[in-house]
């Protein structure tokens, strides 16, 4: 597995692809709306992390830096397990 860098334009359809763990992460970080309005199969292909963090009003630079540094803690776990 190679070093991957998460970004705010990353498709959250290859986020879950590559971390599938990365969906509970996202959770706490408002997707749990966007499932529990049954619209997860309609934006999960065109909706970017900073797309959705704007969805949810969580739109600020703490946010972001804390989401990527949880998802980047479990890709390097995920390493770390290989």
């Amino acid at each position: 597995m190679t070093n991957v860098k998460i970004t705010e334009d990353i498709l959250l359809k290859e986020l879950f692809e590559l971390f599938p763990e990365s969906r509970e992460v996202l959770k706490n970080h408002g997707y749990d709306r966007i499932i529990s309005l049954d619209i997860e199969e309609v934006v999960i292909d065109k909706l970017s992390l900073r797309g959705l963090l704007r969805l949810t009003c969580s739109d600020n630079e703490e946010g972001w830096v804390n989401l990527t540094k949880e998802i980047q803690n479990l890709y390097n776990k995920k390493l770390e397990d290989m």
